[in-house]
């Protein structure tokens, strides 16, 4: 998009509430504050949203996809083999949540005070949910699960050692490299899932 041409209502609303978010995290943001931010009136702001909840979904959607997440993603579904695809994803998590942190720790303060924020979470936890059963899948697939690992206890594992908390805990609340994180984290995983030596 050039300069020159106008957002349109759907970016600025979204850009107006992203930025209230980031630097408000001390309650529930408004729909009419929202819609004050854009320099819109509240119907128009609901002419292009059905309601708060809708909006936060887009909005998290489109952070994802400005900041990377999307082409990330991609990455990590071509990968041909369970290993390699888990590999990629933790790398992918070191890349990619620095950029994101700002309006993950926001919306992770948000959420607990306002529903239609949470369901903007529990949409982004589900959409790394999907990124992890089929990784868990492909492990069972080539025969790579340890014996008595479901496939769903496995995506759980890989899903909650990649999730942003578990990378602000370690590396914002302990002091870990990007480094680190990855070389952990992978070890962590093949222990967990693996039903070979490659663990060791």
């Amino acid at each position: 998009m050039s300069r020159s041409e106008p957002l349109s209502t759907r970016d600025r609303i979204i850009n107006a509430a992203l930025k209230l978010i980031e630097q408000d995290r001390r309650g529930p943001v408004s729909m009419v504050a929202i819609a004050k931010a854009a320099g819109l009136s509240r119907q128009a702001l609901y002419l292009t949203f059905a309601d708060k909840a809708d909006l936060y979904v887009a909005l998290v959607r489109r952070v994802d996809e400005q900041r990377g997440a999307a082409a990330e993603n991609e990455k990590i579904r071509a990968v041909a083999d369970g290993e390699g695809a888990l590999i990629a994803l933790i790398e992918s998590q070191a890349r990619l949540l620095p950029a994101l942190q700002s309006i993950a720790n926001a919306m992770d303060v948000l959420r607990r005070q306002d529903p239609d924020a949470d369901k903007a979470w529990q949409d982004r936890l589900a959409a790394r949910m999907a990124l992890c059963e089929p990784i868990a899948q492909m492990l069972a697939d080539e025969g790579r699960l340890r014996s008595g690992l479901s496939v769903r206890k496995a995506a759980d594992l890989i899903w909650i050692l990649s999730s942003f908390r578990t990378w602000d805990d370690l590396v914002n609340g302990r002091g870990w490299s990007a480094d680190d994180y990855v070389g952990h984290i992978t070890q962590v995983l093949r222990s967990s899932l693996f039903g070979d030596d490659r663990s060791t």
